[in-house]
């Protein structure tokens, strides 16, 4: 089966999205994020996480690296049996990129998305819930897409075919 880089971009971006909204659940089920609040005013009053800047940060970057270690392992596993023999890169090395490239796009994605749609005083951190749901869909679709990508190019990484219909006999590398 030819692989299908793309695919593994799109799949990665889904899966991305639904595990970035399940950590987050998780994340404020468990009291990762602690504090829930109301903002606004009589009228219209929004539910919000607010909490020290750092303790989300921390939260988000070590929750993006786990799921992006587990979207890392999970596409190679998958590529190997896809195509057993092929030259994949070492787990080793699959592995911790992607929980460093989720670390990263969380913290590309979320202080500068606390800063736009929250607010950031005196070292709180003030988003709505909704909002912190579209920050981490925006990680998913990010993070997801790229380790998938480049985990699925790793372990199956593209290999160079001569095609006999595009080189005409004369140029054909088997008479050289």
């Amino acid at each position: 089966m030819k692989p299908s880089y793309s695919s593994a971009f799109w799949y990665g971006a889904i899966t991305g999205v639904v595990l970035a909204a399940a950590a987050t659940l998780f994340a404020g089920a468990t009291g990762g994020v602690p504090k829930l609040g109301v903002a606004g005013d009589v009228g219209s009053l929004d539910p919000v996480f607010s909490v020290p800047a750092s303790a989300l940060w921390i939260v988000v970057i070590l929750s993006s690296s786990i799921v992006g270690l587990l979207l890392a392992v999970v596409t190679r596993a998958i590529a190997q049996i896809i195509d057993p023999e092929a030259d994949a890169v070492s787990m080793w090395v699959i592995a911790p990129l992607g929980a460093v490239v989720g670390g990263v796009v969380a913290f590309a994605v979320f202080p500068l998305g606390v800063s736009a749609f929250g607010t950031l005083q005196d070292g709180v951190a003030t988003v709505s819930i909704a909002e912190m749901l579209v920050l981490s869909a925006t990680v998913g679709v990010a993070g997801g897409g790229v380790i998938t990508w480049q985990s699925y190019v790793m372990a199956r990484p593209p290999r160079t075919v001569e095609d006999p219909e595009l080189l005409p006999a004369e140029l054909s590398l088997d008479g050289v």
